[in-house]
């Protein structure tokens, strides 16, 4: 999955899915009715600290010419500057209450991407596979939901945060201590289809 380049920076996807699950974990209660939606303003905060980690963590993968976790990076900070910044425009006014039709097609253009490379995910470790699979079915239904209104497809998005969340904490919890320790220290499931 990665071409290093003789980049001297180390992974820095880990930084990148940390910062998703902290965001993810707080659209969850909100997503879901746990928590009232005025106390999703946090998400500017997340958003803003997340958005800037995420295209460091972007650029530094495709300085190391992983292609396809570069971009993904890339595409999840560019989500999260939209999650922050019209949040931030709601609660001082810039913009419009509801972008339902406008928020769905950026969803939904997400989630077809990301449905796109969950395929080449197949050759990755069981959990990176997975977590891309879970993604895919948070971005695909909350996308529909905002273009139509059904609320069966909120239901799937919201609940299946915690899905996500809990493989990037398995996929990064791995990844960092695996590689720490030169060993397997938590199990990441060998790829599906390993590369050649």
């Amino acid at each position: 999955m990665a071409h290093d380049n003789g980049s001297k920076f180390a992974n820095p996807g880990p930084a990148g899915l940390m910062v998703l699950a902290f965001y993810l974990g707080c659209l969850w209660p909100v997503a879901t009715g746990m928590a009232s939606h005025d106390q999703g303003t946090v998400l500017i905060a997340l958003g803003f600290a997340g958005a800037i980690t995420q295209i460091v963590a972007g650029v530094i993968a495709l300085h190391k010419g992983e292609i396809l976790n570069g971009n993904i990076l890339c595409a999840f900070s560019a989500f999260m500057w939209l999650g922050c910044i019209e949040h931030l425009g709601k609660v001082l006014g810039w913009i419009p209450p509801n972008t339902a039709m406008v928020d769905g097609w950026v969803f939904l253009i997400m989630g077809i991407l990301m449905v796109i490379f969950t395929h080449p995910h197949l050759a990755a470790p069981k959990v990176a596979f997975w977590f891309m699979v879970f993604t895919d079915l948070f971005f695909v239904p909350a996308g529909l939901f905002f273009l139509t209104g059904q609320k069966i497809f909120w239901l799937i998005a919201g609940w299946d945060l915690p899905l996500v969340v809990i493989s990037i904490i398995w996929l990064v919890g791995g990844t960092v201590l695996n590689n720490f320790w030169g060993r397997q220290v938590i199990p990441l499931g060998k790829p599906y289809r390993p590369l050649a």
